[in-house]
């Protein structure tokens, strides 16, 4: 089941990227249904987690948590009725990565809503790149854009716009054709080899070829919110889906309550955190768990239990002046501790040391 945020503020438009993230599982008592894992890139027994991420917001806003055999474009599938109800009627532009075409009807199933426009990465395979060399020289359009370091020398980038044919194959036997739009990328590499990248653009035929690549690259923020969640919020070491009680060893119960609930709460704490970064000095927006975890949560204090608060005396070293502020937010939300007899929480900060 999907844990979701309540409400989602109104936008003219919600852009999300839905992506799944693995999570390997090392059992030997129970057969274990095998997924990719992108880390160790090979197959593998893994549970999923399927996460939906508002691209401009750069939060977390939904989850379900699956076995390791579940496709990404099932699975957004069953994710977008809620994001649907949740954006109160605005367009949905959603991003998702190569995995969502494995299989083209399953792709054309998750594209098929009228209020929706579908941006996903082509994967990487040879046929596609040969049928990209034949697009005629004059269609390319060159791009210069800033090098990957400071000083570094400007990057060439190639685009072209193009028109891919599915041939789908349907239950009954019978089949269709769709051409689908197709903008194709290749970057110049710093050792002469090109790199080439793609997208298929679903219910978009007006927005600027550059502008839909410019979009996608947007996702990058929803795999770098997963590197916070492994690294720093620690989501691989989730609970198991998997019933160690299941009497059949080749088909064990799968319950995804506690593997959800390890999950959502991770990615509670990254969203909370990167709300929090928002009220510190501009150094510090949008700044990982770690270094906000290094800077402002471990700092020394003490805790007196009064009639009715607590208080918290904080001995900053630094920042004096954001621990001010932050302070005097804090005290003005009159905060509540349930499990300290419900007491106020009241924080303080130590005199500066002359």
């Amino acid at each position: 089941m999907a844990k979701t945020r309540p409400v989602l503020e109104h936008a003219e438009v919600l852009r999300v990227s839905i992506d799944e993230h693995s999570i390997a599982r090392f059992s030997k008592k129970f057969a274990i249904p095998k997924g990719f894992h992108t880390i160790r890139n090979k197959k593998m027994k893994v549970e999923k987690l399927f996460f939906t991420f508002n691209v401009a917001r750069r939060e977390l806003i939904s989850l379900i948590s699956t076995p390791g055999d579940r496709s990404l474009a099932e699975v957004a599938r069953q994710l977008l009725p809620a994001l649907r109800r949740q954006s109160r009627g605005a367009p949905i532009r959603l991003i998702v990565d190569a995995g969502a075409a494995e299989n083209h009807a399953d792709l054309l199933r998750l594209i098929d809503h009228p209020n929706q426009v579908t941006i996903v990465r082509v994967p990487r395979r040879k046929a596609y790149r040969e049928l990209w060399k034949k697009i005629p020289d004059q269609q390319w359009t060159m791009v210069l854009e800033s090098g990957p370091f400071t000083h570094a020398a400007l990057k060439v980038v190639y685009w072209a716009e193009t028109l891919t044919r599915f041939d789908v194959d349907h239950e009954d036997g019978t089949g269709w054709m769709v051409n689908v739009r197709t903008i194709v990328v290749r970057e110049q590499g710093r050792r002469g080899k090109e790199r080439w990248h793609a997208l298929w653009v679903f219910g978009d035929k007006r927005t600027g070829a550059w502008d839909i690549v410019e979009e996608f690259r947007q996702r990058q923020h929803h795999e770098q919110t997963y590197r916070v969640l492994v690294h720093d919020a620690f989501v691989d070491t989730a609970a198991s889906g998997y019933d160690k009680d299941s009497p059949d060893v080749e088909h064990p119960r799968f319950d995804e309550g506690a593997l959800s609930f390890s999950g959502w709460m991770a990615a509670h704490v990254v969203n909370v955190v990167s709300a929090l970064t928002q009220r510190l000095p501009q150094a510090f927006h949008r700044a990982h768990l770690r270094t906000i975890r290094r800077w402002f949560f471990a700092v020394p204090g003490d805790i007196y239990l009064g009639s009715g608060t607590v208080i918290v005396l904080l001995h900053p070293r630094r920042l004096h002046a954001t621990w001010e502020e932050l302070i005097l937010w804090t005290n003005r939300r009159r905060i509540r501790v349930p499990w300290l007899e419900d007491r106020r929480l009241v924080l303080s900060m130590s005199e500066l040391q002359s």
